[in-house]
């Protein structure tokens, strides 16, 4: 018994574990938030694509109003963020269009919560071509 217990007393095996379990779930934890990072940034891209693709489609004459304009870029934004705000707006012969959406919508585990009530604002113009 003395034998066993001085061996586990100045034994060093499985002392790497005991580290690994402690420091595994902050590197995890990083590791969520980078990939949340990346998403929130990845499809906001993806929302200010659709604003300006439907602000020149509106600019060019294929759309009339700005409704259709609204309507399309919620349609199109429906997979990003079901929830978004739309306005579009002519004045002066410059179509604006504003599209405003919780980040909850596309975070994916909510491991931040503080993070959750954060606005993403997009807008674009584009000049009227007809």
């Amino acid at each position: 018994m003395k034998k066993l217990l001085h061996r586990f007393r100045t034994g060093e095996d499985g002392t790497a574990t005991i580290e690994s379990v402690l420091w595994i779930p902050i590197f995890v934890w990083i590791l969520v938030l980078i990939v949340n990072a990346s998403m929130i940034i990845f499809e906001k891209n993806q929302a200010y694509r659709i604003v300006q693709n439907a602000n020149r489609i509106l600019s060019t004459g294929y759309m009339q109003t700005e409704a259709e304009v609204e309507s399309y870029i919620a349609a199109q934004l429906q997979d990003i963020a079901p929830s978004a705000s739309v306005t579009t707006t002519i004045a002066n012969g410059v179509v604006t269009s504003d599209v405003s959406y919780q980040v909850s919508d596309v975070f994916m585990p909510h491991v931040v919560t503080e993070l959750l009530n954060v606005w993403v604002t997009i807008s674009a113009q584009h000049f009227m071509e007809y």
